[in-house]
C-alpha cells in the first residue's frame, strides 16, 4: 500500500505541475486570440470540440467530488491537483472554442496537454485499480481516459470548414496539428494520390508559407546591402546566416535531443546486461517494467526528434536556396548585359547553389558530432580507464589526412566547377544556335569540341575524387581500427590481470566505440566538405561583387543643362519641350567609340539615327538606356522606354502574352490590342494559325519567321505605350511591301506614332524613309557628322549620300523560317508523356546505367560491397563467441577480430576506388556521349517543339547527378542492403523468438516502401521537370536583359522568376517531406524491435545470455543507422536515376534525322562542277504545311543564282531542302549527277555546301581560331590571310604593336588564341564579315580534297548598312563566284544583288507560295517585281 501511495502521490505532484503550466500557457494564449477574427466555421467539428469539452469539464469536476470518499494520503496535495485539473478543464473549453475559430492550425497547447494527461491518467489507473475494490464507482478515470482521447481526437483533425479568404494557399502542413506535423500525417493525402494516380504539378500541395522564395530573397538581399566592408570570404556565409538566423537556431534543440537518446542507448544495454546476468535483483537499480518504459522512451525519442531536426535541417535547406538564387537573380537584373554569360550564371544557380544548400546541416552535424564525441569519450573512459585514449590518438593521425585534403579540396573543386561552367557555356550557345550549326555542318565539330570540355572537365573531377577516396581510407581506418585496438588492448589488459572479457563491458564498449568513431568520421568527412564548399561561396560572391549597372540618367525636369546645342531650328522643337537630352556623352571601346556627342531630341519627334557599319549607333541606343558605362549626362522624360533591338529578344510564351507583357495595366485594352496588330501587319498571320494568338513562338522565337519575329517585337514596343520609342532597325527581315506598309501605319502622318505624340528614335539606313522624320542624325566614327532634316541635309552636304546609299525599295527580305511552323506547338513541361512507369519505377534503369558504367567495374562493386557487408558485421558475433568462450582461447579470438576487420578495411578501400574513379568517370563520359549525340543528331522539329532551357537542364543538373551523386549513391545502396540484411540474419539468430517477426516485418517493409516509392518517384521526377522552367527563365532574363530593364519590366521579371523557384521549391520540399515521413516510420519499427528485444530479455531472462542480448542491441544500434543511411541512399538514388530516365527516354524518343538509306557517299572529289537540279521537288514541315510545291530549276556550275520574292514565298525553304534541314515529300535533287537525298545529312553539310546564315554564329567565349576554324587544323598564315581579305585582321591587331604578336606560325597566336571577349568587340556587320571568313576557310578545306562546294547565302546582308553588303558581295564575288563557285544567294536587296550578276551568265529567281514564278535576267525580275507590288495589297506572311 505504500508503494501504491507513494505512486499516486507522484502522479498528483505531475498533475499539478503540468494544470499550473497548462493554465499560464492557456491564458497567454487567451490574450494572444481575444482580437483575432474568426476565420473558421464552427460546423459539426467545433460543436463536437465544445460538448466534448464541456463533459470533459464535468467528468473533472466529478472526479474531484469522488475525492470526498478517498481514503488517500496527503489529501490536500490531491485536492488541490483535482481543483488544477477542473481549472485547466473549464479554460480548456474556453481556448478550444475560441482556437477552433480565430485559428487555422489545431491547438498546440490543448493538444501537448491532453497528451500529457493521457499519460498521468494510465500511470493513475493501476494505483487507482489496486487502491480500492469499488474504484470503478468512486473514480471515473475510464470515462475521463475516455473523453480525454476524443477530445485529442477531434483537437488533431484538420479543420474543414475555413473561410476562403483564410485558406489562400494556406499549406497543408500549416492546418495540420502537432501529432500530424511531427508523425507527417498531413503528407499522407499525397501518399495516396500517388500511390493510385499519377501526380502532375497542379496536384501538389502549397508549401508553408515562411519557405516562399519572396520573404528569402528579401532578406537576403537586405542582409547584403548591409554587409561588412571590405569584404572577404566569410563575408557571404555571414549574410548567410544573418538572414536565416532564425530558422538555423531553431535546428538546435532537436540536435541536442538527438544526441541525449543516441547516448541513452548504451546505458540501456549495459543495464539490460546487467539485468539479465544477475542473479540478485533485489539491489538492481532498474526493474524489468522500468527497464522496458525506458527503452520505449528512448527510441521513440530517437525516432522523433531525428526526424524533428532532419525537418528542420530540409527547411533551412531550402531557405538557404531560395536566399542565394535570389541574389543570383536579382545580380543578374542589375548587371551589364555583356558581362553576364548564359553558363556562368546557370552553373551558380545549379552546382554551385547545389553545393551549398546542405551547409547548414554540415555545420550542425560538425558541432553535434563534436559533442557526441567528448560525451562518448568520456562514457568510455568510465567503462574501460585509460584505454579510451586509443581512438583519440587514432582519430588525432586521421585527422591529419583530413587537415590536408581540407587544404587543397577548395581549389579543386572550384576547378571542377569552373570547368562545368565552361561546358555548360558552350554547350547552351551551341543549342541557341543549333540551326545555324547544322546548316553549316559544324555539328561535328562543335561535339568535338564540347566532348574535349567534357573530358577537362572529368580530369578536373578526378584530382577532387582521388582527394576524397584517399581521405575516405583515412576515415575508414578510424571507424574499423579505433574499436578492435581498444577493444583488443583492454582484453589483454584483462587477461594480464587474470580476468577476462566480461559480456557487459564488452558490447558496452563496443557499443560506445561505434557511436564515438562514427562522429569523429562524421566530423572529419564534413569539415572537408565545408571547406570544399567555399570554392562554391567565393564563385557566387565574385559574382555579386562584379560591378553593378549604374543608371545615371536623369529626370529631363531636373536637368539643367539642356541646350540648344542639339536641336534644329524648326518651329517644330522650339514649341515642345525635349524628350532626350545628351551633353558631352562619351561611351564604348575601341573603334565604337562614341566621342562628345551631344544631342537633344524634341517630345513627339520622329528621329532617324543613322550611318556606317561601326560608327556608333547601337552604342548610343544602348548608352540612352544606360546599358553601358558611359562619360557625360543623359536626360531624360521617362526611363521607361520602349525598345526593339537588332535581334528580337522573345521569351517562350504565347503572341498575347508577349505583345502585352510589358503593359502597364494589369487587364489589357483589347482595342488597343487589335490596332497594333493591324498597324504591325500581323493579324492574317494570327488568323492563319488554329490557336490564333494564344500559339506558342518558342524558345527564341523559333517557331517564327525572321520577320514575324521582328514584328512581334515590334507589336510589343508599341503596345507598351512607353513616351520614348528606340528601334533599331527593326524592318531589316521584312520584304519591301510589308516593310512600307508597317512605316506608313506607324510614321506616316496619320500613323500611331504621330497620334500618339511618341518621341522615337529610329536606327536605319534605309534612307527611303528619311523624307518622313523630323531630324535624321548622321554617325561617323563615334561622332555626329550631320544632324537636320533629310532633305536639308542632302543639299547641305551631298557627301552624305556616301555614307547611306539609298535603297531601291523592292522587297528586302524573305522568310529565315528554318524551323517547324508556328501552329506546332511547343512541348512544355506540363505536356510530358503520362506513363506508368513515373509510379511503378522502370527497373531498366539500372541495367542502362550499369551498361554505361562499365559491366566489369559494376560487377567489382558489387563482389566488395558483399564482401565488406559481411567481414564489417560478423566481428559483432565474433565477440558473443569470444566472451563466452573459455579464457584459453582468448589469443584466437583477439588475431580473429583483428583479421575480420582488416579484411573489412581493404575491400572498402577497393571499393571505393572502383566507385570514385572507375564507375563514376566512365558512366559520366558515357552518358554525356549518347546524350550530346542524341541531342545534335535530332532533327530541326525537335528543337521547335522543346524549349531551350529544358534540354540545357539535361547537361545541367541531369549530368551533375550522374558525375556526383550516381555512382556513389547506388554502391552505399548495395552497401546499406547487404549490411542491413547480415545485421538482420545476426539479430534473429541472436534472439530466435523475433524470427516470429520477421515475416511481420518484412510485410510491413514491403507494404511501406511500396506506397512510398510510387510518391517518391513522381515527386522526384516533378522536381527534376519542374527545375528546368527555373533555367528557362535564367536563360531568357540574361537574353533580354536589355530589353527588360528598356521598358522597367523588372518587377514584374522578379514576379515570374519567384513563382518559377516556388513552383520548383514546392516537390522538392514535398519530397524532403516525404522522406523524413518514410525515416519515422522505419525508426518507430526499429523501435519496437528493440523494446521487442528487450521485453523477450525481461521475460524470459533466466533462458537469456547476455551475450544474446548485447548481441542484439548493438546490432539494433548499428541497424538503426544503417537503415536511415538505406533510406538516405535509396531516395538519392530515386533522385538521381530520374536523370537516367530522361537521358534513356530521350535516346529512345528522339530519333536522329538521319535515315537508315542515306548511306551512298559520294567521292572526295564531288562535287567537281556545282551543277544542281531540282526534279519537282514538294516540300513541308509537316503534313499540312507544304512550303515548296513542284518545283523544278536547273542551276548550272559556276552560276549565281539570286532567289527573291515576297515574304512566305519559300526562298529559305528552298536552301533548306538543298541542306537537308527540310525533307522532300516528292521529287528529287541532283548535284553533279548524284541524288543527295541518298547522301549522309554531313556530308551534304560539310562537303557539298558551305554556307553563311543571316545570323553570324559566333562562340564569344571560344578563341578567334575555334570561331573562323573549329577544326583548329589551318595554319595561322591562312586563318590571318582571310582575315585580311575580310578587313578584320587590322580590327583585331589595332592594340598590338607587331612585336607584341610574335611568330605567326607557332602553335599559339597572341591573337588567334584569344576569345572573342578579350578582343576589341564587333558590330552586327564586322561579326556578318567573321562569319564570312569561316565560310571562306571552309572552302578552302574543301577545295584541298579538289571538291568545289556550292555556296549558299541565306539573308547573308539583311541586317547591315549598304556599305558593309557591298564588301561581303564583293568579297562573294573576287574569291568564290570568279573561282568558278555556284553561288545561290537569297538576297536582301535584290538591287544590290543583281549589280554583281554577269550578264548571260547569272540569273535571278523569283518565287510565290512555295512555287518558282519566274527564271530570267535582272531585268525581267525587276519589271515584274514592279507589276507584283501595289499599294492596295496588303501583306501576308507566313513560313
Amino acid at each position: 500500500m505504500a508503494r501504491i501511495a507513494s505512486s499516486a502521490d507522484a502522479v498528483a505532484v505531475f498533475s499539478i505541475l503540468l494544470s499550473s503550466l497548462f493554465l499560464c500557457v492557456a491564458f497567454f494564449r487567451l490574450w494572444r486570440l481575444r482580437r483575432a477574427p474568426a476565420v473558421v466555421i464552427s460546423g459539426f467539428q467545433g460543436h463536437s470540440k465544445t460538448v466534448l469539452s464541456i463533459l470533459f469539464t464535468i467528468s473533472s469536476l466529478g472526479r474531484l467530488i469522488a475525492l470526498e470518499s478517498s481514503t488517500l494520503n496527503e489529501l490536500n496535495l490531491h485536492i488541490a491537483s483535482r481543483t488544477l485539473e477542473l481549472a485547466a478543464a473549464s479554460v480548456l473549453c474556453v481556448l478550444s472554442w475560441l482556437k477552433h475559430r480565430r485559428s487555422i492550425r489545431p491547438s498546440d497547447t490543448i493538444i501537448i496537454y491532453l497528451v500529457a494527461c493521457l499519460i498521468r491518467d494510465c500511470f493513475e489507473l493501476p494505483s487507482s485499480i489496486r487502491g480500492q475494490s469499488d474504484w470503478l464507482m468512486q473514480d471515473p478515470i475510464l470515462a475521463q481516459l475516455v473523453l480525454e482521447t476524443s477530445l485529442l481526437a477531434t483537437e488533431t483533425l484538420q479543420k474543414d470548414l475555413i473561410k476562403k479568404s483564410s485558406n489562400e494557399d494556406v499549406s497543408s502542413e500549416e492546418k495540420s496539428s502537432i501529432l500530424g506535423r511531427t508523425f507527417f500525417w498531413w503528407i499522407n493525402p499525397i501518399l495516396y494520390e500517388g500511390y493510385h494516380n499519377v501526380l502532375l504539378g497542379y496536384d501538389l500541395p502549397s508549401i508553408d508559407a515562411k519557405l516562399l522564395s519572396k520573404p528569402t530573397r528579401a532578406a537576403a538581399l537586405l542582409a547584403w546591402e548591409q554587409r561588412l566592408r571590405p569584404e572577404n570570404a566569410m563575408t557571404l556565409p555571414r549574410v548567410l546566416l544573418k538572414c536565416l538566423i532564425r530558422p538555423f537556431l531553431f535546428a538546435i534543440p532537436p540536435r541536442l535531443f538527438l544526441t541525449l537518446f543516441r547516448y541513452s542507448q548504451p546505458v540501456i544495454i549495459r543495464q539490460a546486461i546487467t539485468f539479465v546476468t544477475t542473479d540478485q535483483l533485489r539491489n538492481q537499480t532498474w526493474t524489468g517494467p522500468s527497464l522496458v518504459m525506458a527503452a520505449v522512451v528512448v527510441y521513440i525519442g530517437l525516432a522523433i526528434s531525428t526526424t524533428a531536426y532532419q525537418h528542420k535541417l530540409n527547411k533551412l535547406r531550402m531557405m538557404v536556396r531560395a536566399a542565394l538564387v535570389g541574389l543570383i537573380h536579382d545580380k543578374t537584373m542589375n548587371s551589364y548585359a555583356e558581362a553576364i554569360s548564359e553558363g556562368k550564371v546557370l552553373t551558380l544557380a545549379n552546382t554551385d547553389v547545389d553545393n551549398l544548400d546542405t551547409i547548414g546541416e554540415m555545420v550542425h552535424e560538425t558541432w553535434g558530432q563534436v559533442l557526441e564525441v567528448i560525451i562518448g569519450i568520456g562514457m568510455l573512459a568510465w567503462q574501460v580507464g585509460w584505454f579510451s585514449l586509443v581512438p583519440i590518438f587514432i582519430i588525432f593521425l586521421c585527422s591529419r589526412v583530413s587537415q590536408y585534403v581540407a587544404r587543397n579540396l577548395r581549389s579543386r573543386s572550384g576547378s571542377w566547377n569552373e570547368a562545368t561552367q565552361s561546358r555548360i557555356s558552350m554547350t547552351s550557345s551551341a543549342i541557341s544556335a543549333i540551326k545555324n550549326i547544322k546548316m553549316l555542318g559544324l555539328q561535328g565539330a562543335i561535339s568535338a569540341r564540347i566532348e574535349e570540355l567534357r573530358r577537362n572537365e572529368l580530369h578536373k573531377a578526378n584530382s577532387v575524387r582521388w582527394m576524397m577516396t584517399a581521405y575516405n581510407a583515412s576515415a575508414n581506418a578510424n571507424g574499423m581500427f579505433a574499436p578492435v585496438l581498444t577493444l583488443v588492448l583492454y582484453a589483454i589488459s584483462a587477461k594480464m590481470r587474470g580476468s577476462g572479457l566480461d559480456t557487459a563491458t564488452a558490447f558496452t564498449t563496443i557499443a560506445i566505440l561505434t557511436m564515438v568513431t562514427h562522429p569523429a568520421n562524421m566530423v572529419m568527412t564534413i569539415i572537408p566538405k565545408v571547406i570544399a564548399s567555399f570554392a562554391s561561396f567565393e564563385r557566387i560572391q565574385n559574382f555579386l561583387l562584379e560591378p553593378s549597372r549604374q543608371d545615371y540618367r536623369i529626370d529631363i525636369s531636373n536637368s539643367k543643362a539642356v541646350t540648344e546645342s542639339g536641336s534644329s531650328e524648326s518651329g517644330f522643337d522650339t514649341i515642345l519641350p525635349p524628350a532626350l537630352t545628351i551633353e558631352g556623352l562619351c561611351a564604348g571601346e575601341s573603334r565604337l567609340a562614341l566621342e562628345d556627342v551631344h544631342l537633344t531630341v524634341r517630345q513627339g519627334s520622329i528621329v532617324v539615327l543613322s550611318g556606317a557599319t561601326a560608327s556608333g549607333k547601337s552604342i548610343l541606343a544602348q548608352s540612352i538606356l544606360s546599358e553601358i558605362p558611359s562619360i557625360g549626362m543623359i536626360a531624360v522624360s521617362s526611363k521607361r522606354i520602349g525598345y526593339c533591338s537588332q535581334i528580337p529578344w522573345l521569351p517562350n510564351g504565347s503572341i498575347q502574352q508577349i505583345i502585352t507583357d510589358f503593359h502597364d495595366d494589369s487587364v489589357a485594352d483589347f482595342t488597343w490590342y487589335k490596332t497594333v496588330l493591324d498597324a504591325c501587319c500581323l493579324m492574317k498571320d494570327i488568323d492563319a494559325l488554329p490557336d490564333g494568338d494564344e500559339t506558342l513562338v518558342g524558345s527564341r522565337g523559333i517557331n517564327l519567321s525572321g520577320g514575324q519575329r521582328q514584328r512581334l517585337a515590334l507589336a510589343r514596343a508599341i503596345f507598351a505605350r512607353t513616351e520614348i520609342l528606340i528601334l533599331d532597325d527593326p524592318f531589316s527581315a521584312l520584304d519591301g511591301r510589308t516593310e512600307s506598309q508597317i512605316v506608313e501605319n506607324l510614321f506616316g502622318n496619320e500613323g500611331l506614332f504621330r497620334k500618339l505624340g511618341t518621341t522615337v528614335l529610329f536606327i536605319s539606313n534605309s534612307a527611303q524613309y528619311f523624307y518622313l522624320a523630323d531630324e535624321v542624325i548622321v554617325l561617323e566614327n563615334g561622332r555626329i557628322k550631320e544632324h537636320g532634316k533629310w532633305n536639308e541635309l542632302a543639299i547641305r552636304d551631298p557627301e552624305i549620300l556616301k555614307i547611306i546609299t539609298s535603297e531601291d525599295g523592292e522587297p528586302k527580305r524573305s522568310v529565315t523560317g528554318g524551323s517547324d511552323p508556328l501552329s506546332q506547338q511547343q512541348r512544355s513541361y506540363e505536356d510530358v508523356t503520362i506513363d506508368l512507369k513515373r509510379k511503378t519505377g522502370d527497373s531498366t534503369l539500372y541495367g542502362y546505367y550499369i551498361k554505361a558504367a562499365g559491366l566489369g567495374n559494376s560487377v567489382f562493386v558489387i563482389a566488395c560491397t558483399a564482401i565488406y557487408s559481411f567481414f564489417i558485421t560478423f566481428p559483432q558475433y565474433w565477440v558473443k563467441m569470444w566472451t563466452g568462450a573459455e579464457s584459453s582461447n582468448d589469443w584466437f579470438f583477439i588475431g580473429g577480430y583483428i583479421f575480420l576487420n582488416f579484411v573489412a578495411y581493404v575491400v572498402t578501400n577497393m571499393h571505393a576506388w572502383a566507385t570514385n574513379l572507375r564507375m563514376a568517370p566512365h558512366s559520366g563520359l558515357i552518358l554525356h556521349f549518347k546524350l550530346l549525340h542524341t541531342i545534335i543528331r535530332a532533327p530541326l522539329q525537335y528543337f521547335s517543339m522543346t524549349d531551350n532551357g529544358s534540354i540545357i537542364n539535361r547537361f545541367s543538373q541531369d549530368l551533375q547527378l550522374v558525375d556526383r551523386q550516381l555512382a556513389s549513391v547506388l554502391s552505399s545502396v548495395f552497401v546499406q542492403t547487404f549490411k542491413l540484411l547480415v545485421q538482420v540474419i545476426l539479430l534473429f539468430v541472436s534472439q530466435k523468438l523475433l524470427t516470429f517477426t520477421l515475416p511481420i516485418c518484412f510485410i510491413f517493409v514491403y507494404a511501406v516502401q511500396k506506397v512510398y516509392l510510387r510518391t517518391s518517384r513522381q515527386l522526384r521526377l516533378l522536381e527534376l521537370e519542374s527545375r528546368s522552367l527555373v533555367f528557362i527563365d535564367l536563360l531568357e532574363t540574361v537574353d533580354g536583359l536589355t530589353t527588360i530593364r528598356a521598358f522597367e519590366g523588372q518587377s514584374k521579371a522578379e514576379f515570374g522568376h519567384l513563382h518559377r523557384l516556388d513552383e520548383s521549391q514546392k516537390p522538392f520540399y514535398l519530397l524532403l517531406c516525404l522522406q523524413c515521413w518514410l525515416k519515422i516510420v522505419l525508426d518507430l519499427l526499429v523501435a519496437a524491435v528493440a523494446v521487442g528485444v528487450i521485453a523477450i530479455a525481461v521475460i524470459l531472462r533466466n533462458t537469456t545470455s547476455g551475450g544474446q542480448v548485447g548481441v542484439a542491441l548493438n546490432i539494433v544500434l548499428i541497424a538503426n543507422t544503417t537503415l536511415l543511411k538505406l533510406v538516405q541512399y535509396w531516395t538519392s538514388l530515386e533522385i538521381s536515376l530520374g536523370a537516367i530516365a530522361r537521358i534513356k527516354n530521350l535516346e529512345d524518343e528522339v530519333f536522329p534525322e538521319d535515315q537508315p538509306f542515306e548511306t551512298s557517299v559520294p567521292p572526295e572529289t564531288w562535287p567537281s562542277s556545282g551543277a544542281v537540279e531540282f526534279r519537282g521537288v514538294t516540300a513541308a514541315y509537316n503534313t499540312e504545311n507544304t512550303v515548296l510545291e513542284d518545283v523544278s530549276l536547273r542551276i548550272e556550275p559556276g552560276q549565281k543564282v539570286v532567289i527573291c520574292g515576297r515574304t512566305g514565298s519559300g526562298k529559305s525553304s528552298l536552301l533548306l531542302t538543298l541542306l537537308r534541314l527540310l525533307d522532300t515529300k516528292s521529287g528529287s535533287i541532283i548535284v553533279d549527277g548524284v541524288n543527295i537525298g541518298l547522301v549522309p545529312r554531313s556530308v551534304i553539310r560539310e562537303r557539298c555546301f558551305v554556307t553563311v546564315p543571316q545570323e553570324p554564329l559566333l562562340f564569344n567565349e571560344e578563341s578567334l581560331r575555334f570561331n573562323v576554324d573549329p577544326t583548329e587544323t589551318l595554319s595561322n598564315d591562312t586563318i590571318i590571310e582571310v582575315l585580311s581579305k575580310v578587313y578584320l585582321w587590322q580590327h583585331f591587331s589595332s592594340n598590338l604593336d607587331e612585336d607584341e604578336l610574335g611568330d605567326d606560325n607557332a602553335s599559339t597566336h597572341l591573337i588567334l588564341d584569344r576569345t572573342l571577349t578579350s578582343l576589341p568587340p564587333l558590330s552586327v556587320g564586322q561579326r556578318q564579315l567573321l562569319a564570312l571568313a569561316r565560310a571562306l576557310l571552309q572552302v578552302y578545306v574543301v577545295n584541298t580534297s579538289g571538291a568545289k562546294p556550292i555556296i549558299l547565302l541565306d539573308e547573308a546582308t539583311s541586317s547591315l548598312d549598304s556599305s558593309t553588303e557591298k564588301v561581303i558581295l564583293d568579297i562573294i564575288n573576287e574569291e568564290l563566284a570568279s573561282k568558278g563557285h555556284t553561288v545561290i544567294m537569297v538576297a536582301h536587296r535584290v538591287g544590290a544583288a543583281v549589280s554583281h550578276l554577269r550578264e548571260g551568265v547569272d540569273a535571278v529567281v523569283w518565287m510565290k507560295d512555295g512555287r518558282i514564278e519566274k527564271v530570267g535576267d535582272a531585268n525581267d525580275i525587276v519589271n515584274l517585281i514592279e507589276q507584283t507590288v501595289t499599294p492596295e495589297e496588303g501583306s501576308t506572311s507566313g513560313l
